[in-house]
């Protein structure tokens, strides 16, 4: 039809399934909870992070046994050793008070044992059903392993390329990452939603809500958004809610000026009641203690612990508050014990859905399963061809096999950074490197190598990147003078006759507590790609990265390509394009910019009072005459920044291929709708005009110009992929509704409400969210 991903019907769980011994879950569950004391009660909402393991927040280990024996807790991190993981399991089931099985938790971001590429570099492909395959394969992975709740996936909508959890998210814009959300959720729990089954696992939606508009991109600060703006990046988690996740981790942030994690109006107001939200509602590590009470809120953990129950918290990760804490507030009258049985059975309900009570070992047999299956391995290498965007081909790609080709830069022969952030339990042996990429793919062409320069030049810098690379270290300084190895690479660019560079940042520059104050290349790269431009031989750059970098400075390159942390198989997915083997077909899911200084950039930005390219100061040039000898102006419109365009290097949606699509005139079956029973379709036809097949992500955007409050000057409403071959066309069409009209107003949370509003719209069909053509239809009531 056109339209990726209809939100689907919201998921109702099942509670009332049956168990092995053919009591209903429901039953069962009231038979424990009665037999259970107000402790144990609390210790199903208790969720310490195992001893010994390392953790982005303030808490240390926990001693894990003696909770289990005790009936303090509901689960734990689940490690690299599937057998401890068993042993624990083993002592909850035959020790523990009722023998309630344990979850085993772990962050899986779209990748588990095979190294898919990093989520952002995923949503380049445009392609949900490619995301809803690599969550399947990582569920797979990871429940044969014993994981049987997934901190992922994250749902963050961002527009600052500072902030370093970019990479984890699905880009910038609401409806392509809700459609994500619908797919992931899909392929972590299966349309069904039978997450029971071997293959399956619980999926959580993080972070709740607003993290991605932390100030500056500084992680962990606080957000400060209008109602409005809220209800439009929360999109997303409404879209995965309905496709049936089963938990919701909250947001570190302040909020408005009220903690996330406190937050009674986001967490029961909007998640609970508009949202329709059932399942678990976790905290972020220590988000209740200490964070409460380092957000200046609360004064101690026991009063953090109350306004985190308060406000509809269920599992408290690793601080200890509520372990620590709700039986006294239950002995102050402050909450209830009614209140406790109800969040517990939250716990107890999503356990058997996962079939713990059935089967609590699943996964936990005896003997390694992490294998990396060759299905899983071509998937891998499937999604970084497909999430790499060609920005720039000045008719130099694809490049011939044969001949000699220099292959150079700080992450050429880099392997571990080819994974990206969070890439926890993939082996780095593992990835393929550029250099290995494109020496085995290259046939007969004599593959030359030089580092060139190293990725960062600070060694403090360089010891923070390395943090979680202890076994492999990324960001490795070369001892020698930068004169000396831009020498070397200039040598060796001098012997081939083409040149790929391969710049970018460790996979540590992204990722959870990574803001990076520029998003320019690091250290000395810019040095090294000068150099290799001086060669004037033909020079393909590769920008490799956690987000969106700013690469105004090498955009002299012939060729330009940003591929994200393409994962294990990146170096092979390189290779396929540059040598033509695969076509890029890649589009941006967030807009380049060209300077860190326009940060924050959002494609989906409200209008300004000032037209852009109406408004602005005349300046007369010192150096620059007009025709008829007087000195030229330079209007410095409000579309500039004093040192140039305030527009982005590359729109979202941008990228190129190997060929050349041709659009037609846009038609709309009606221009006057009435009635919020109408529809409207549209279509355009697009024609491969090249010379080989490729791919086009035909987009439409939608604006309302005239509403009760200032909406954006654009929304993604739809996308369609299409596969042509030379001279074929077809017809991108879509079809639109008033639900594709409505937007949520109001003066706060608790007081929006979600309508349409009669009157004219303008859609806009094209390639990228620039070049598009208009098509105004009037809709009335």
């Amino acid at each position: 039809m056109g339209r990726h991903g209809k939100t689907a019907t919201l998921y109702s769980p099942p509670i009332d399934d049956f168990g092995a011994d053919g009591v209903p879950h429901s039953k069962m569950i009231d038979d424990l909870l009665a037999r259970m004391s107000l402790r144990e009660k609390v210790g199903q909402l208790n969720y310490p992070h195992a001893g010994g393991l390392p953790t982005t927040g303030a808490a240390q280990g926990a001693d894990t046994r003696t909770l289990i024996l005790r009936g303090e807790l509901c689960g734990t991190s689940a490690g690299h050793d599937a057998a401890a993981r068993r042993a624990l399991q083993k002592l909850a089931v035959e020790q523990g008070p009722h023998g309630i099985p344990l979850f085993f938790a772990r962050d899986c971001l779209q990748r588990y044992v095979t190294g898919a590429p990093i989520p952002l570099a995923q949503s380049c492909s445009w392609e949900p059903e490619l995301l809803r395959r690599i969550a399947q394969m990582t569920a797979a992975e990871a429940r044969a392993d014993g994981v049987n709740l997934n901190w992922a996936p994250m749902l963050d909508i961002s527009h600052d390329a500072r902030w370093g959890r970019v990479a984890e998210g699905h880009g910038e814009l609401p409806y392509l990452c809700s459609r994500y959300a619908e797919a992931v959720v899909q392929g972590y729990q299966g349309s069904d939603g039978d997450v029971a089954k071997p293959s399956r696992m619980m999926a959580t939606l993080k972070h709740f809500a607003g993290y991605g508009l932390a100030l500056a991109g500084r992680d962990y600060a606080a957000v400060e958004a209008s109602p409005a703006a809220l209800m439009r990046i929360m999109e997303p988690f409404r879209a995965g809610i309905a496709a049936g996740a089963g938990a919701v981790m909250v947001a570190f942030s302040a909020l408005n000026g009220m903690p996330a994690t406190a937050h009674r109006v986001l967490l029961h107001h909007v998640l609970r009641e508009r949202f329709g939200f059932e399942g678990l509602v976790v905290t972020d590590f220590t988000a209740i203690d200490p964070e409460l009470v380092n957000h200046g809120i609360a004064a101690n953990a026991r009063e953090a612990a109350y306004l985190a129950f308060t406000a509809g918290v269920t599992v408290d990760l690793v601080s200890g508050a509520f372990l620590n804490h709700l039986e006294g507030l239950v002995a102050e009258g402050r909450i209830t014990e009614d209140e406790v049985t109800a969040r517990c059975r939250l716990v107890l309900e999503a356990k058997a859905r996962l079939g713990l009570f059935e089967d609590p070992y699943l996964g936990l047999e005896e003997g390694s399963r992490r294998v990396r299956k060759p299905a899983h391995v071509a998937l891998a290498r499937e999604a970084a061809v497909k999430g790499l965007v060609l920005l720039k081909n000045d008719g130099v790609l694809p490049l011939a096999r044969g001949g000699r080709l220099a292959v150079i830069g700080p992450l050429a022969d880099n392997r571990i950074d080819m994974q990206g952030t969070w890439a926890i339990d993939v082996d780095p042996m593992s990835n393929v490197t550029v250099l290995d990429g494109l020496r085995q793919g290259g046939g007969n062409t004599h593959v030359l190598h030089a580092k060139g320069c190293n990725i960062v030049e600070d060694g403090n810098v360089a010891a923070r990147l390395n943090i979680h690379n202890r076994q492999m270290p990324s960001a490795v300084i070369d001892g020698r003078p930068l004169a000396e190895m831009i020498a070397e690479a200039r040598a060796v660019a001098s012997e081939a006759d083409a040149i790929v560079l391969c710049l970018g940042e460790a996979k540590e520059h992204a990722g959870e507590s990574s803001t990076r104050l520029d998003i320019a290349l690091p250290g000395a790269q810019q040095a090294l790609f000068d150099a290799m431009r001086a060669t004037g031989k033909p020079l393909v750059a590769i920008a490799i990265a956690g987000r969106p970098l700013a690469l105004t400075g090498i955009m002299a390159a012939d060729a330009l390509i940003w591929t994200g942390h393409p994962g294990a198989e990146g170096g092979h997915a390189i290779a396929d394009v540059i040598y033509g083997g695969k076509a890029p077909s890649g589009r941006l899911s967030m807009a380049l910019p060209r300077h860190v200084g326009q940060l924050p950039l959002a494609t989906e930005e409200l209008p300004t009072g000032r037209p852009r390219d109406a408004i602005g100061i005349d300046v007369a040039g010192d150096h620059e005459l007009d025709e008829t000898g007087r000195h030229a102006f330079r209007k410095f419109t409000t579309a500039c920044i004093l040192e140039g365009p305030a527009t982005p290097l590359f729109p979202a949606g941008f990228g190129l291929t190997y060929t050349r699509f041709d659009y037609g005139a846009a038609t709309a079956s009606a221009r006057l709708l009435k009635g919020g029973q109408a529809v409207l379709e549209v279509s355009v036809p697009v024609t491969n005009a090249g010379e080989r097949e490729g791919t086009e992500v035909v987009q439409l955007w939608l604006r309302d110009p005239v509403a009760t409050i200032s909406r954006p000057v654009r929304e993604l409403r739809g996308f369609v992929r299409l596969t042509l071959k030379p001279g074929d066309t077809a017809v991108a069409r879509f079809r639109l509704t008033v639900a594709d009209l409505c937007y949520d107003r109001g003066a706060s949370l608790e007081s929006m409400t979600r309508s349409w509003e009669p009157g004219e719209f303008i859609l806009m069909l094209g390639p990228n969210a620039r070049d598009v053509q208009p098509l105004t239809v009037t809709w009335d009531a």
